[in-house]
């Protein structure tokens, strides 16, 4: 998997990560699986045949509810990982938004994926050519959103 532009020492993040740090894992795994939905739309644009990440949180929802197990969540978010190389070979920005889905799914699994998603989708959306001043508000939304969730 590519390292994300962002991470953990980006001063501007600190926010989002302190929000995180501060809720509980059944906060983060609701808040991921809503916000997966940004990425997911911007692929399907791309790649409008391409139903791995629809099928990500559609499982995710229905592991939540009791009706599939986690394996088969994972198969599914493999499954998206392996893709994401497939698509980067010509589509760097669609690899990290197919990588921001994986690692939001994942938060089911460990709390910690929730700010993965976070660093490989502002790193989509820079790749994809969004200024430091819109990735900034981009982070800023998330965070109120993930504090007001």
């Amino acid at each position: 998997m590519p390292e994300p532009i962002y991470n953990y020492s980006t001063p501007f993040l600190q926010p989002m990560i302190k929000a995180v740090s501060e809720r509980n894992r059944d906060h983060a795994i609701e808040w991921s699986l809503n916000e997966i939905e940004r990425p997911i739309r911007r692929l399907k644009r791309r790649y409008p045949e391409y139903t791995t990440p629809r099928d990500c949180k559609r499982l995710g929802k229905l592991y939540l509810e009791g009706r599939v197990p986690l394996q088969q969540v994972g198969d599914v978010v493999n499954d998206i990982y392996r893709e994401a190389g497939i698509i980067g070979q010509k589509d760097k920005s669609g690899r990290a938004f197919a990588f921001s889905i994986g690692e939001g799914v994942s938060a089911l699994k460990t709390k910690s994926h929730v700010m993965r998603f976070v660093f490989y989708y502002l790193t989509a959306l820079k790749i994809n050519g969004a200024s430091d001043t819109q990735i900034e508000k981009e982070a800023m939304r998330m965070t109120l959103s993930y504090t007001h969730c």
